[in-house]
């Protein structure tokens, strides 16, 4: 059985911040770090538990991001070669993160095809707003730190 999130986009002081619902409840916020050279977001659970980290790795050519959730390192997110495309490696389940043209809709797709997630780019005014429907519950936190990086790599004005 699938689920359904939705992350929003915040802008507090100037600082960025996501809150992610499962309909109307709130299941996890990430909150941009105060002092990074890079995207660095901190996310907490409904609880306000700090269960996972999105590492940007300033010194790279390639934009490249570190995972880390619930204390256990996930893997590594690099931005493909050129600069152009809209796909991004994530080497530790061996996906591949597919966008179109724009980087408005990814679908994230192991060796065999099989799609494991889809984030979908909302057009609203305020701030950048995901879908995001996962295939299986237990990825909806990696997902969700994979959009994080979608997001910062795509459409953030660092870009």
């Amino acid at each position: 059985m699938s689920v359904t999130l939705t992350m929003h986009q915040k802008v507090k002081l100037g600082l960025e911040e996501y809150e992610i619902t499962e309909g109307s409840t709130v299941k996890y916020t990430a909150k941009k770090k105060l002092i990074s050279a890079g995207a660095d977001f901190d996310i907490f659970d409904s609880l306000g538990n700090k269960i996972g980290l999105v590492d940007q790795k300033v010194l790279n050519i390639v934009k490249t991001f570190d995972i880390t959730l619930r204390g256990q390192n996930c893997g590594t997110v690099k931005k493909k070669f050129p600069a152009l495309t809209k796909d991004m490696n994530y080497d530790a389940r061996g996906w591949k993160l597919d966008g179109d043209a724009l980087g408005m809709n990814f679908k994230f797709t192991d060796s065999a095809k099989a799609v494991h997630a889809t984030v979908k780019k909302k057009v609203v005014a305020l701030g950048d707003t995901y879908e995001i429907v996962v295939s299986d519950p237990a990825d909806d936190l990696l997902v969700v730190a994979l959009t994080i990086i979608i997001d910062e790599a795509f459409h953030s004005k660092r870009s």
